[in-house]
């Protein structure tokens, strides 16, 4: 729906008994029920909603002259809405918008904040066997904060050795070494809900991003 059409007029007006928020389309055609049901989900996902979080219409029914709408929120709660038969919207007095956009703000900044991981092949490995869970491995590594403060190292001393998948180590590791071949070196680069998370560790502090510089010298 284009934005010159859905310019919106706000005015509280009687219906009945009941109070409602009005958003009033210039746009004056008469619409059929699919159409209504169209036009009410676009009109929520691109005004009220933030971008990256959607409602769908679960039901549209008709009552005297006005299609009755069940709108499903991002939040998971379901509110009735209500278009004329001229396209003009209405929703009832009582619901505070910025209450159920909150919910959905929240969620976008916290899956924004949910990195996936993600792995850099720095050097080829060779040969046909792979690193798989339950393998025991023995690696060369570094590791360091995103402003490339190290933290931990293995070199100049002996390889790290452990058991793939077994939890022995942060679950980064366990994701970020699946598939490497012998000789094989990776950068991983770890959210902090795959490393230490909101608590830290030692030097780590809370919520960080960890990268490692990892090199598989055996598969054992």
């Amino acid at each position: 729906m284009s934005k010159n059409i859905i310019i919106v007029v706000l005015a509280i007006i009687s219906v009945g008994s009941l109070g409602y928020l009005v958003s009033n389309s210039l746009n004056s055609e008469i619409v059929g029920p699919e159409l209504a049901k169209t036009k009410m989900e676009d009109f929520i996902n691109e005004n009220l909603l933030p971008p990256g979080t959607t409602a769908k219409i679960d039901t549209i029914s008709e009552e005297s002259d006005l299609y009755k709408i069940s709108v499903a929120l991002p939040d998971g709660v379901s509110v009735d809405s209500y278009m004329s038969r001229d396209a003009k919207f209405f929703f009832p007095e009582g619901i505070n918008i910025d209450e159920f956009t909150k919910p959905a703000v929240d969620n976008l900044e916290n899956n924004n904040n949910q990195m996936e991981l993600k792995t850099e092949i720095l050097t080829e490995g060779s040969g046909d066997q792979l690193v798989k869970s339950g393998d025991t491995v023995s690696v060369d590594y570094t590791g360091t904060l995103e402003d490339g403060t190290q933290f931990d190292s293995s070199i100049g001393k002996d390889p790290f050795s452990f058991t793939v998948g077994q939890g022995d180590v942060i679950a980064g590791w366990d994701q970020g070494l699946l598939g490497m071949k012998i000789g094989e070196e990776r950068k991983l680069t770890i959210p902090s809900d795959l490393a230490y998370g909101v608590n830290g560790y030692g030097p780590i502090p809370p919520n960080a991003t960890l990268i490692f510089t990892i090199k598989l010298i055996s598969i054992n």
